[in-house]
């Protein structure tokens, strides 16, 4: 089976990102560039080099909508696969990844569930009308979440990026996780899902799966706007405001980062099926 290189799994990813956002365009969706990907199209008008992964937000009502549509137009999306923990009983998270099934990948530390190359979309719920109360609810998914992907780890792997110290505090919480199980950590996410209302918070951040904390929460009114700006070969939306949510979750984002962490963070390969 063909193995693919970085810039043919780009490419297929890419792919992907056009025809959802193609859906959202046709269906009056709202949608986002986010995080890295955000950074991609900012900085390099494209991927990050190094990096295959593409990441959209949508407001949870958006994003329901899109699942539902999905679910009614199989047959005009044959090659796409819909996997959230709603469609898949090993999926490991809680937001939705949209996979094209001509493709599979072998992951290093979590159980196969049948993907092949993908694109991640958060879905964003209102976090509450003042910092202070957005900054309560959100933690609570945060640390929620943070429990939920140790959960779904295959066994414990040291964190590079992460302390020694944080890295041992984190063994026994492994554990921990493992035992009280996947299903467990992911109900408790599901029921802050939809809890606060996207256009009634001042507030807002993907609360089922906020890995960055208070870096991942952002004035709502950021997103209210948005323009075009060009991705490889294409143009997606970005919040108007995309200065102010990189600057809250990276700093400075035009600067690179040293070579020596200039990787990707997905650990699997990608093959194409025959």
């Amino acid at each position: 089976m063909e193995k693919l290189e970085m810039q043919e799994v780009q490419k297929a990813a890419l792919e992907i990102l056009k025809e959802v956002a193609a859906i959202c365009e046709e269906q009056n969706l709202r949608y986002y560039l986010i995080y890295g990907t955000l950074i991609g199209a900012i900085r390099h008008k494209g991927f990050i080099p190094w990096d295959d992964d593409l990441d959209i937000m949508m407001p949870r009502e958006d994003y329901i909508k899109i699942l539902d549509y999905f679910a009614t137009h199989k047959e005009e999306h044959k090659h796409l696969e819909v996997f959230n923990p709603d469609t898949c009983k090993d999926y490991p998270y809680m937001i939705t990844r949209i996979s094209d099934n001509r493709y599979r990948i072998e992951t290093d530390n979590e159980k196969d569930c049948g993907m092949g190359v993908f694109i991640d979309i958060y879905p964003y719920d209102g976090l509450g009308k003042t910092w202070e109360e957005a900054v309560q609810f959100g933690m609570k998914g945060d640390r929620i979440s943070s429990f939920c992907f140790l959960a779904t780890r295959e066994h414990y792997k040291w964190d590079q990026l992460n302390t020694f110290v944080k890295n041992i505090l984190r063994v026994p919480l492994f554990y921990v996780s493992k035992i009280l199980g996947k299903n467990y950590f992911q109900k408790k996410l599901s029921a802050l899902a939809g809890v606060k209302s996207y256009d009634g918070s001042e507030y807002i951040g993907c609360v089922v799966w906020l890995s960055g904390g208070e870096r991942d929460m952002f004035k709502r009114e950021w997103f209210d706007e948005y323009i075009e700006v060009p991705f490889e070969d294409a143009s997606f939306r970005v919040p108007k405001e995309y200065d102010l949510v990189l600057r809250q979750t990276y700093g400075d984002y035009m600067k690179l980062p040293p070579e020596e962490e200039r990787i990707g963070h997905h650990y699997y390969s990608v093959y194409r099926n025959e």
